[in-house]
């Protein structure tokens, strides 16, 4: 059976796509209304809080959240999320069926494959209320639907939070500097270039993980985690960004 991985989006995204109806599931359609409704009647100070941006990315943020009452251009998720994790994880050079392997926490859709359509869009997880605690409850049918396989929580702490519960084991990373300190900023980089190792050489067992080397790091230890899995502490070598 093929690896999986499990990846946060990105608040970088590629704009543009082919327009066309935004297909959804009720759960979908609830968080797409209550934003709409946050940035017709929410006001600048609501949406600014929403979105944690100001001026002219703000500007853009509400328009692309009133767009989505319509047709709106839409974009595979691995070519319309952007920024480090997928920078690194380069999903372009990779073949396009190991985009089904790759599944993301979308604030605004819950979860989606890599080669579903998604839409140009800014959500933060704490940009409307009660969004975690509707994901936690909705994503349960959708998270059942992933793939058997080896699957990899390459998660950060706020996103990893809504897996509360999920009894699936599954395995995860402990990103640290030389000196053990946890690594928060830069931990997206390593994310995706693990995730890029897993997907390019299918192989999730996470002794062979363990073997693969990634540039910038060494491997330290294996040990048991806390979701029925395997968690591999991976070290940033001094020098390298962290």
């Amino acid at each position: 059976m093929k690896p999986i991985v499990l990846l946060a989006p990105s608040e970088e995204k590629a704009s543009g796509g082919h327009t066309g109806k935004l297909s959804e599931t009720t759960a979908q359609k609830w968080v797409r209304e209550q934003l709409v409704e946050l940035v017709v009647h929410g006001g600048p100070d609501a949406c600014s809080r929403a979105f944690m941006v100001k001026g002219e990315a703000l500007d853009k943020a509400r328009k692309e959240a009133l767009a989505l009452r319509h047709p709106v251009p839409l974009m595979a998720a691995l070519e319309r999320y952007q920024g480090v994790a997928f920078g690194a994880l380069d999903a372009a050079s990779l073949p396009k069926r190991a985009w089904k392997q790759v599944f993301i926490l979308s604030n605004l859709l819950g979860l989606v494959r890599g080669d579903e359509m998604v839409p140009p869009y800014k959500l933060k997880m704490s940009g409307i209320p009660r969004l975690k605690a509707h994901w936690r409850l909705h994503l349960k049918p959708l998270l059942a639907a992933i793939p058997k396989g080896q699957l990899w929580e390459l998660l950060p702490g706020e996103h990893a939070d809504v897996l509360k519960g999920w009894e699936r084991p599954r395995h995860s990373l402990d990103i640290v500097s030389e000196g053990g300190k946890a690594i928060s900023h830069f931990s997206k980089l390593y994310r995706g270039r693990v995730a890029r190792w897993i997907l390019e050489h299918g192989q999730g067992e996470p002794s062979k993980v363990m073997r693969s080397k990634i540039e910038g790091c060494r491997w330290e230890r294996l040990e048991e985690n806390s979701s029925g899995g395997k968690m591999l502490r991976l070290v940033v070598l001094s020098g390298v960004g962290a």
